[in-house]
């Protein structure tokens, strides 16, 4: 079996689950479903694990960046994403690792650090199947003091953040970076938030993965080997600790935190993965 699967047990309450997999589950009175039980691979490949996972990233990001908005109501939010020339397989964790360590040396340029109140860091690995090479980049969403826009002396040009990034990244061409203010329509708390998700959405998806990709699949494994895809810093860091949220690569992939309150009885539905039939089925 190529593909990672995972055991799952699910729970009525409010998550409809019937899109997300093949068999359709039943129903409680009111129509609801949440997940109670799932034996997880929390492998990065997995597409059940990335499903939950993605929905935990958007669960603690909401609460970081409400509880960063109430502390520093005057703070702006800005996109960032760096980018570096595709690599082979063989050399993908070996420039992931380099890209953690120049995305460090750029948080600590004075210019960068002096107004940075918080970020998230998402780095994501897309595929270049044409040329049968990878492409790692960095996310990026910052959390910068309103004074980032005063002047000169604060404010970083898309240009300036590319020197910057050549310079920390060490490279000897000048790469792709994108820099944007996120602007919501409405200066409302839920529609900052909003804008902010929308941008800032979990970074690394699964790849349709068939029997012919094993080569893939083993590049990935490799590339992705002890390597942390999300990280924050700053306020957010010390929010995320504050409210002792878990860790979303590694952590509970069942509990994510947005329950407004345990399930204590109510109907188990069994479903597993069938490899010969390479699909779900409720047992």
């Amino acid at each position: 079996m190529i593909y990672p699967r995972c055991h799952f047990y699910s729970f009525y309450t409010k998550i409809d689950l019937s899109e997300n997999f093949a068999t359709e589950p039943k129903r409680a009175s009111d129509g609801s479903l949440r997940l109670f039980q799932m034996y997880t691979c929390k492998n990065k490949q997995c597409a059940i694990c990335s499903w939950r996972r993605s929905m935990k990233y958007q669960v603690q990001i909401s609460k970081i960046v409400e509880e960063a908005i109430i502390r520093k109501p005057k703070g702006r939010f800005l996109f960032l994403t760096l980018t570096v020339k595709n690599v082979v397989g063989e050399n993908l964790n070996h420039e992931l690792s380099k890209l953690t360590e120049a995305f460090r040396r750029l948080m600590m340029y004075k210019k960068v650090s002096k107004n940075m109140i918080g970020f998230l860091r998402a780095t994501e690995v897309t595929r270049n199947e044409l040329m049968d090479t990878y492409h790692p980049h960095i996310h990026v969403l910052l959390f910068v003091s309103p004074t980032y826009f005063k002047n000169k002396e604060n404010y970083i040009s898309q240009d300036e953040w590319t020197d910057l990034w050549k310079k920390s990244a060490k490279l000897d061409y000048y790469p792709i970076v994108d820099v944007r203010a996120i602007k919501p329509k409405n200066e409302k708390t839920s529609d900052i938030r909003s804008a902010i998700l929308e941008t800032a959405k979990y970074p690394v998806k699964p790849m349709e993965l068939t029997v012919e990709s094993a080569k893939v699949v083993d590049d990935l494994q490799k590339g992705l080997y002890r390597k942390r895809q999300i990280a924050f810093g700053g306020l957010f860091k010390q929010i995320k600790k504050e409210l002792e949220l878990d860790d979303i690569e590694n952590g509970d992939l069942i509990n994510l935190g947005d329950e407004e309150s345990p399930i204590s009885d109510g109907e188990v539905i069994s479903v597993l993965w069938n490899h010969e039939r390479q699909n779900y089925y409720v047992r």
